[in-house]
């Protein structure tokens, strides 16, 4: 229970995140204009988003000590936390995946967003070893743009309608992780080799032919 507690919490966090990221964009694309970013300024802003989630996801998960100023690292938060986060950004990363591959596959035109599949693992692998950094120097973790997204998020889910919304949405977070999880481990169906029922048919050819002489 406690599981699918912190599941859910995040999936909403991870949702109020997205939507205050949508117009710090923007706002950038105001002040930039409409032309189309380069490789270097696009994965920047996005190593920047990635951080930024990273530590508010371990903030999220980091406990203080009621009785000293020190922190409390919770292995049963910190643990599901990282694992969520990273199936999290492995599920947004497979998802583009999927959609360039079926732009491709259809010959239809492709964002104009550059892309490169090196960089986009870079960036999970930058992200996996930030929570882990974390760990190690924790009050890193608590600064001026992590307590201001802090603040945004806790407002917006508190908020009447867009709370309720916001909700919804980490309610769809968790079934989409669950549906992820038994995707990954339900058994895959066997394919046959189509060239090994060719060589089947082949051998019952030439049988037929020695039978018939």
């Amino acid at each position: 229970m406690i599981l699918l507690t912190l599941l859910f919490k995040l999936g909403v966090r991870f949702a109020i995140f997205n939507f205050i990221w949508f117009f710090l964009e923007l706002l950038h694309k105001m002040l930039t204009g409409v032309r189309p970013p380069s490789l270097a300024e696009h994965y920047l802003l996005k190593g920047i988003k990635y951080i930024l989630l990273v530590n508010i996801t371990f903030a999220y998960c980091l406990d203080m000590d009621p009785h000293a100023p020190a922190y409390v690292l919770n292995w049963q938060k910190l643990v599901p936390g990282g694992i969520i986060l990273m199936l999290y950004l492995l599920g947004k990363f497979q998802k583009q995946q999927e959609q360039l591959q079926f732009l491709g596959a259809f010959q239809m035109p492709i964002q104009q967003r550059p892309y490169s599949k090196n960089l986009e693992t870079l960036l999970l692998i930058l992200a996996a070893l930030a929570f882990t950094g974390l760990y190690f120097s924790p009050a890193l973790s608590e600064n001026m743009v992590s307590h201001w997204f802090e603040s945004n998020i806790r407002s917006l889910e508190k908020a009447f309608f867009l709370g309720f919304i916001f909700q919804i949405l980490g309610f769809f977070f968790v079934l989409s992780v669950f549906f992820r999880l038994l995707k990954a481990f339900s058994p895959k169906p066997i394919q046959k080799d189509p060239t090994q029922d060719n060589e089947d048919f082949t051998e019952y050819e030439e049988v037929s032919d020695q039978h018939l002489e």
